[in-house]
């Protein structure tokens, strides 16, 4: 199974001068628990999720700060073609939950969690069981 079969949504992107609050807003508008943070060109400079989000009020960092503060700089990317079981070793390897996935240009196409790639592995394996 290919990585882009994972992928179910646009991905919800923001530049690097929104606010922590607004981030926040942004999640719960989309009902996304992560934002990828990209540069003029689409490109993926960083990532936010909601644990990021919880961490920063635990710290004390003022919600009007810039998002640039708290998010997770230069984020994992996996090529949307590649198998599903790069990102199972990705996210293993690395301790991640969400993984940006990129087309052949680099561009942002979307964002797969653990739960995304937990639902296809049991779906494979019980494909598997029937043969």
């Amino acid at each position: 199974m290919k990585i882009f079969q994972l992928v179910n949504r646009r991905p919800v992107t923001a530049n690097s001068e929104i606010s922590i609050k607004q981030a926040a807003e942004i999640m719960k508008r989309e009902s996304v628990g992560s934002i990828v943070i990209t540069d003029k060109d689409y490109n993926p400079i960083g990532i936010v999720t909601e644990r990021d989000i919880i961490y920063a009020i635990a710290d004390g960092i003022p919600l009007e700060s810039s998002i640039d503060q708290i998010m997770s700089q230069n984020p994992v990317t996996v090529d949307g073609d590649a198998d599903i079981s790069e990102a199972v070793a990705l996210m293993s390897s690395r301790g991640i939950r969400h993984l940006v996935v990129l087309n052949k240009e680099g561009k942002v196409v979307g964002v797969i969690s653990i739960k995304d790639v937990v639902k296809a592995v049991g779906s494979i394996a019980l494909d598997l069981a029937f043969w």
